[in-house]
């Protein structure tokens, strides 16, 4: 759930996804490549919900972030300097740290502050939301074409999203300013994402991501110490949670990325349609959270939605 998402993402591959691309166009993937990259960045992406969740019992949420954040930048630091590259600003520095904190800072802050009052699956579901936001502020600013195609796959994904939500409303007793705070971690994410469009395309993404990773740690890290007193306890299961988070961060980054510059913004976003799926999923086995009958009525619109986007690709 990450970053340039990840930016976030968040924030997401090749043979050697670790090092970076060249800013030349690259050969066009297949499109069987494109939906494994795909699927596995939602895998990655919901299952980091359950880390995050458990993370939450033992440190508060933008402390915990912060650490995420700063470890995972300190990582691809580090791996630049094996590779014996530079960590520089990039070309068009205000627009790449301003998709990274999106997607990192600002989506995850919210939607953890979120996850504090609702169901880890919930919230998979309303990130999910992302692409129609994403298609929207594509299209508005960037001038990404709308086709029938595509905009029937994103109202289908959607509706499903809105189905699984409304039911859920209607069994559980939520708070509305945890289900808010997502919300406008969903909207900060998709304008991240539309962001990251530009920067995929033309940068060097070990540099942008390095950037990226830090700036955002590094906001986090005074209103973390500001806000909640760097509340963290510092058990085993903490470390653990913040071990997979850092992993997840780097590898749904990268994967969002490559897909970003293979493709449109949209298209790359359409992918959170498989998160209620998946985050349901590993809610329910990992989690022991309740699974509803309903659910399942918004799966199958879910998966026709990305099945049109991404054939339309």
């Amino acid at each position: 759930m990450n970053a340039i998402a990840p930016p976030l993402p968040s924030a997401i591959p090749s043979a050697a996804p670790i090092a970076p691309l060249a800013p030349s166009a690259p050969a066009a993937p297949s499109r069987r490549l494109v939906l494994a990259a795909g699927i596995s960045f939602s895998v990655i992406w919901s299952s980091a919900f359950v880390a995050g969740r458990i993370g939450l019992d033992h440190a508060a949420p933008l402390t915990l972030l912060a650490i995420r954040f700063l470890v995972a930048g300190l990582l691809f630091g580090a791996t630049a300097l094996l590779l014996g590259r530079s960590i520089r600003l990039p070309a068009r520095a205000g627009r790449t740290l301003a998709a990274g904190l999106l997607c990192n800072a600002a989506y995850l802050g919210l939607a953890y502050w979120g996850l504090q009052g609702v169901p880890t699956a919930l919230t998979a579901v309303l990130v999910s939301a992302c692409p129609l936001l994403t298609l929207l502020l594509a299209a508005g600013l960037e001038g990404e074409k709308l086709t029938p195609t595509r905009l029937v796959g994103i109202l289908l994904g959607m509706g499903g999203v809105l189905w699984i939500t409304r039911h859920r409303l209607t069994v559980e007793h939520l708070q509305p300013i945890y289900l808010l705070a997502i919300a406008a971690g969903t909207v900060a994410l998709a304008l991240g994402t539309v962001l990251s469009k530009k920067v995929a395309a033309g940068q060097d993404l070990l540099s942008a991501v390095t950037l990226q990773f830090l700036a955002s740690g590094l906001v986090l890290l005074p209103l973390a110490f500001f806000l909640e007193d760097f509340r963290c306890d510092g058990s085993a299961a903490l470390w653990g949670s913040l071990a997979y988070s850092v992993a997840v961060s780097l590898a749904s980054t990268l994967l969002m990325l490559w897909l970003l510059r293979h493709g449109q913004a949209s298209s790359a976003s359409s992918f959170h349609f498989l998160n209620p799926f998946f985050g349901t999923l590993f809610a329910v086995t990992l989690l022991g959270e309740r699974m509803f009958a309903g659910d399942l009525l918004g799966v199958l619109p879910i998966a026709v939605g990305i099945a049109l986007v991404a054939r339309q690709r």
